[in-house]
């Protein structure tokens, strides 16, 4: 069971690196984000800011491929929620709350190994939770899996792409495409079931 105090560090972290990425937040930003004392900032997490920052994107992938998995709406309205989620958040913050897995995976991941590792994570996390419901839907697990991971790949780059422009633009441009992709992919895999002997 997680504490209070540890997953309040984990999600004041999680806003941070949407914000800033890896290097861009500090402890002491976390620790007045958070609303705890520094030294509890250790007490939870020895390993400092690596260790946070593992945990807290680690975490985000695994609760957004499960929120994806366990949906109650359809694909369509899953997928569409999680660009207009982004939009949303994008433009509250005024274009600077980008997603807190793809912001430090772009400042952080290619030269922390351990926090690469954690954006791989959660990147699949999420993308797993789209294949699963693909899968459930009729399509080929190796197709759920390509089509799964560019939804993700999309969402990330619609996310870079408002975020520069300060528009919701390609965020809602590219939510219509994932759309008629999927339904396309679907129909196209329910064409071939029909058609095969």
């Amino acid at each position: 069971m997680v504490s209070e105090s540890k997953r309040r560090i984990e999600v004041a972290a999680a806003g941070l690196l949407a914000r800033h990425g890896y290097h861009g937040f500090g402890l002491k930003k976390l620790s007045d984000a958070a609303g705890l004392p520094y030294g509890s900032i250790y007490h939870h997490f020895p390993g400092g800011k690596e260790e946070i920052a593992v945990s807290a994107i680690t975490e985000t992938g695994v609760l957004v491929g499960r929120m994806i998995r366990d949906a109650p709406a359809d694909v369509f309205a899953t997928a569409a929620g999680l660009f207009d989620f982004m939009a949303a958040k994008l433009t509250v913050s005024e274009w600077t709350d980008g997603c807190p897995v793809g912001t430090p995976a772009l400042d952080g991941g290619s030269d922390v190994d351990a926090v690469r590792t954690a954006c791989v994570i959660a990147f699949d996390a999420m993308a797993g939770g789209f294949a699963d419901l693909f899968t459930e839907m009729g399509l080929p697990e190796q197709e759920s899996r390509e089509l799964a991971t560019t939804v993700v790949a999309a969402y990330e780059g619609a996310t870079i792409l408002a975020r520069v422009r300060r528009s919701d633009e390609p965020l809602l441009t590219v939510s219509a495409a994932m759309t008629r992709l999927i339904r396309s992919s679907l129909a196209e895999s329910a064409a071939a079931e029909s058609n095969s002997p």
